[in-house]
């Protein structure tokens, strides 16, 4: 596996735009949640108010809400993550790679797994960007900074692993589907859209079957938290169903992805 790791990062680390996205999408990731509370000094500096709250009391960077939060934030950064890979998955196609590489003796199993030993790795670093970015804003502006408060609700953070993990499956998916990269990144950005319409189609008794669609699946791990400010109730906890839902997909989208790579000509 580490030798077709190393093959495919042979491949990115000489192509520029795999470190121009690259830089992006980390640079976003921890740039977003750091200057948020400078953010909020600039709006109550402009007498910006959340009802009748001190906009600077929102705990929004106190232990434990940080973590779900932060995951919610980020969960959405990680559409830049999804088009570079849509992009370097289909560069194998217009580049002719990925026939050079089978000609070389590497099967279309190990280009699958390739490809996927890379999202898992970029995933797992995105997973512990945030951590660090958790541990570090709650250490500065949360008061209270005991383990108990410092680490729960931390679920969130594996779980934004898994989300990202699942996301960036479904991109490559998309990308070994289509095979153009204009193309495939329109349908991931379009393609929650069609979620959302065939949900507004359902009667209401069965419209929940949409909860086990792809992107609707993956974006339920973590859910919408800033309601809780406004005294509204929220879950604040990953489902067990949501996180067995996203597991299930894991095989099924590598099992689509090595399917439609199996049947392609790759000339």
């Amino acid at each position: 596996m580490i030798r077709l790791l190393k093959i495919d990062l042979a491949k990115l680390l000489s192509y520029r735009t795999f470190w121009v996205l690259i830089g992006i999408y980390f640079s976003i990731l921890i740039l977003i949640p750091i200057s948020g509370m400078e953010f909020l000094k600039w709006l109550a500096s402009k007498g910006a108010q959340f009802g009748e709250i001190d906009i600077m009391k929102i705990p929004l960077y106190h232990f434990p809400d940080i973590w779900q939060n932060l995951t919610y934030v980020a969960k959405f950064i990680t559409l830049i993550a999804g088009i570079l890979v849509v992009i370097l998955t289909t560069n194998e196609f217009s580049y002719k790679t990925i026939r050079q590489n089978v000609i070389d003796g590497l099967s279309r199993a190990d280009f699958i797994t390739s490809k996927v030993l890379f999202i898992l790795g970029l995933s797992l670093v995105s997973a512990l960007v945030v951590l660090f970015i958790g541990l570090l804003m709650g250490s500065i502006y949360s008061p209270q900074t005991e383990m108990h408060y410092m680490f729960q609700h931390i679920g969130f953070v594996p779980a934004f692993f898994l989300m990202t993990l699942n996301f960036l499956l479904f991109s490559m998916m998309l990308a070994l589907v289509i095979k153009r990269a204009g193309l495939s990144i329109v349908l991931l950005l379009v393609y929650p859209l069609f979620e959302v319409i065939i949900r507004s189609m359902l009667p209401d008794p069965v419209d929940n079957v949409v909860n086990f669609f792809p992107f609707w699946a993956i974006t339920n791990l973590v859910d919408f938290p800033f309601s809780r400010y406004a005294f509204q109730e929220i879950r604040d906890s990953v489902a067990i169903k949501d996180i067995i839902i996203n597991l299930v997909y894991i095989p099924v989208l590598i099992g689509v992805s090595y399917k439609t790579i199996a049947q392609k000509n790759l000339s």
